[in-house]
């Protein structure tokens, strides 16, 4: 088995052990068993894939791995590495580690509360694998429909209002990237043959500037609204203040980044002369991003509207540096 796949496998077999589970005690242990064996597979990928660069492998992805699981679609189940992707499975499983900790005193319903935390780290495990745009969304919106569990379960304050306010703008952007995944499937074979969701083979062909002026904003938006982009970037203070200390810190640390990661990945990446006709536009929202948010940032008090605002400043400059 591709060491890769253990990074989706052990979340989901922790979640089955922690339903076995009867106490807080029982539900901790599991979880911080499971992510531990998590954080040292992350750490034994990052020597792996330093080593491998080391040895000479310059493929653009290695510990690759396909299946086709759904043949008639031309869907597969792809998989693989590069060093941004390495570096971002490595902050996440510290973060999740990190935690479980932070929740271990979790009283309500702990069981069902560790379930969906780690249910949602599998998603952005899965994402920052995938190599395939359908897999890849597959595990997107995995990563992200257990925030509005966690937000308006186990939240303070007006926890419903912000979990949903949350779930609507993160749908909203997720309808927007579907129809640009679809866009870029549909404009994947431009000399016929087999449409294809492989980013690597995509990445070869030209898909038509028509195409790309019109689904690379698509794209761009729809990763950009769960990397805070302005003015869609309402959810996040809302959405951190009311979260759980442990959900915060993957909103922060984590699924933000995974937002900036996609638009890097996918937009820039498989429409790159859109990115670079268009980019002013967003160069415009992202640096609004920045000042924004740090301003934003110095007038709170509170430490979760403070790292809120604070990220929303930090991602928009990690945007305004790839465009």
């Amino acid at each position: 088995m591709n060491i890769l796949s253990l990074f989706v496998l052990v979340p989901v077999l922790t979640i089955m052990g922690i339903m076995f589970t009867k106490d807080l005690k029982g539900a901790r242990l599991v979880s911080a068993v499971g992510m531990g064996i998590q954080l040292a597979l992350a750490a034994f990928l990052v020597l792996y894939y330093l080593s491998v660069r080391g040895a000479g492998n310059l493929h653009e992805m290695v510990l690759t791995s396909d299946y086709n699981w759904f043949p008639s679609l031309n869907i597969h189940y792809f998989i693989g590495v590069d060093g941004i992707s390495v570096a971002m499975i490595a902050l996440t499983a510290i973060v999740i580690f990190a935690g479980i900790f932070a929740s271990w005193e979790m009283e309500f319903l702990p069981r069902e509360f560790f379930t969906t935390l780690i249910l949602l780290v599998t998603g952005v495990f899965g994402f920052f694998i995938s190599l395939d745009l359908f897999t890849l969304f597959l595990f997107y919106e995995l990563a992200v429909i257990p925030m509005y569990l966690l937000i308006g379960i186990w939240g303070s304050g007006p926890k419903e209002a912000s979990a949903m306010k949350l779930t609507l703008m993160l749908m909203g952007g997720s309808a927007l990237l579907l129809v640009g995944i679809l866009g870029i499937y549909f404009n994947s074979a431009p000399n016929g043959g087999a449409y294809t969701f492989n980013i690597l083979q995509i990445a070869k062909i030209h898909i038509p500037i028509a195409a790309q002026r019109f689904f690379f904003p698509l794209t761009f938006v729809g990763f950009g609204v769960l990397a805070a982009l302005f003015p869609l970037h309402t959810w996040s203070p809302s959405g951190h203040a009311s979260a759980p200390t442990a959900v915060s810190m993957l909103h922060a640390g984590v699924l933000m980044k995974l937002g900036a990661y996609g638009v890097f990945r996918i937009a820039i990446f498989l429409m790159p002369e859109a990115a670079g006709q268009m980019a002013w536009i967003f160069i415009i929202l992202t640096s609004i991003s920045v000042v924004y948010g740090a301003l934003g940032a110095i007038m709170q008090k509170d430490l979760k509207f403070i790292n809120a605002y604070s990220s929303v400043s930090h991602v928009g400059l990690i945007l305004f540096a790839l465009l």
